[in-house]
């Protein structure tokens, strides 16, 4: 069967006019750092998770059939074992066993797949990628901090006089095996984009320990007050307006809202944000080859268009204790990922969870800063995080009496400052040089410094 497989290919390229082609990278990088070597009775946390994905795939490989309104991508990442990393061999990204220098990967591929078709009306997207909700870095309905989302996207957008009505929707599915029980997260917004501002609303439902319905896969339908059960429903306004230079935004995204006369004692959680940035001085998008992970991600339309030259950005981001829980683990907004693992307590499977939203979950206070420029051969950032972190996490008890405030972070309340600096170069992009360099300051400084070099290499283009 595998012989056939690219006469197919060749075939459906030549009859649809698409671009075809196979294609591998390598991209080794090297580490400098202070990471915690860690025993086998070690729980890694998302912060664990994201380190480990700041770092690319050792080697990747696939294919691509594309044309002018479409893109099918199969992508297979060879990557470090998870257990590997956190148990000293963070200084690389080689796929090596952590007790041994023979090869041992990571099992847990593709996490980049999907089908998609855009025009002028319709864009849709199937498959396995990262997904992203909104201009700003981070989201609390979607960020891409999450290493792929299992989704099906659907955007509509049609053209009047005075601009343009947009409506998105999507379907997510989470590992069932994790929790034994399905796991779906449906969310739809809609809203008014003009030339200078764009307005709209979003409503996003999480599906536990059953499967959707028809109520609930309808594009159409408001789920608020349809009274299913395992039902976690959420909804938030979010705003854009274009200034000048200045890109200006912001959301505000509600769980419960206690009202008089409700009959929910659940208390209110909200999370929002503000954030602008500036364009200092003009430029080009970069054009490095495709390489990581984020470059596949598929990001929400907003009025802002991409372009390079000098910015600068500030977020704040404040989330109040209670966003995102529930009472029972099914129904917290929480995006378990599975690791078929080698060296860990209890055996095969390493479960990490991490948000579908705001990667630092509730009852935080966020203030983010950061300068880049881009040019078509250079990218660069320099960005500081300053985090407020209540003491309320999200696994823990969720139920009456509901002891802290519903807006202040729970005392007591730990501080740390993340200060980081990426630059890329690509001199034909083809290739790619690549140099990082973090420090976060929270009792024990953690330092890390990284350079690698990727190459992306195609074949058989058509």
């Amino acid at each position: 069967m595998k012989r056939f497989l690219l006469p197919f290919l060749i075939v459906i390229s030549v009859v649809l006019s698409a671009k075809t082609g196979l294609f591998l990278s390598v991209y080794p990088v090297l580490s400098l750092n202070n990471y915690t070597v860690h025993d086998r009775g070690y729980q890694p946390d998302f912060d664990d998770l994201r380190s480990y994905f700041s770092y690319p795939a050792f080697a990747t490989a696939g294919v691509e059939l594309s044309g002018s309104n479409y893109r099918a991508l199969f992508r297979l990442d060879f990557r470090q074992d998870i257990t590997s990393f956190l148990r000293g061999r963070s200084w690389s990204n080689f796929p090596i066993r952590h007790n041994a220098y023979t090869l041992y990967m990571d099992t847990d591929l593709p996490r980049v797949g999907f089908a998609e078709f855009e025009n002028d009306f319709l864009r849709i997207s199937a498959g396995k990628r990262k997904l992203h909700f909104g201009p700003a870095t981070y989201n609390f309905v979607l960020s891409e901090t999450v290493p792929y989302f299992e989704h099906l996207w659907l955007d509509l957008g049609e053209e009047v006089l005075s601009g343009k009505y947009f409506y998105s929707f999507f379907v997510i599915s989470s590992d069932r095996s994790i929790f034994d029980s399905p796991r779906t997260l449906i969310g739809h917004s809609i809203g008014f984009e003009g030339s200078l501002a764009r307005i709209g609303i979003v409503e996003t439902n999480l599906i536990s320990n059953t499967f959707p319905d028809l109520r609930d896969m309808s594009p159409f339908m408001v789920f608020h007050n349809n009274y299913a059960k395992n039902s976690n429903v959420n909804a938030g306004l979010f705003v854009e307006s274009k200034i000048g230079s200045l890109d200006l935004y912001g959301m505000l995204y509600a769980d419960d809202i206690l009202i008089p006369g409700d009959r929910t004692e659940n208390p209110t959680s909200l999370g929002w944000y503000l954030g602008g940035e500036a364009a200092l001085i003009d430029g080009e998008s970069y054009f490095g080859p495709v390489l990581w992970d984020g470059q596949f991600g598929l990001r929400e339309k907003t009025l802002f268009r991409e372009s390079g030259g000098l910015k600068l950005k500030y977020e704040h981001y404040h989330s109040t204790p209670y966003l995102y829980n529930r009472g029972f683990e099914e129904g917290k907004y929480i995006n378990p990922i599975r690791f078929n693992a080698d060296d860990i307590e209890g055996g095969a499977y390493l479960v990490i969870n991490g948000f579908y939203g705001f990667p630092y979950g509730p009852d935080i206070s966020l203030d983010l800063l950061a300068l880049s420029y881009e040019t078509r051969k250079i990218f660069t950032e320099l960005r500081i995080e300053y985090i407020r972190q209540g003491s309320y996490r999200i696994e823990d008890f969720y139920g009456e009496p509901f002891e802290f405030d519903w807006y202040k972070l729970a005392e007591p309340i730990t501080r740390k400052a993340r200060l980081s600096l990426d630059f890329h170069y690509s001199p034909d992009e083809k290739q790619e040089f690549t140099l990082s360099a973090s420090m976060a300051l929270s009792g024990k400084p953690e330092l890390s410094l990284k350079v690698g070099y990727g190459k992306l290499f195609t074949f058989l283009k058509f």
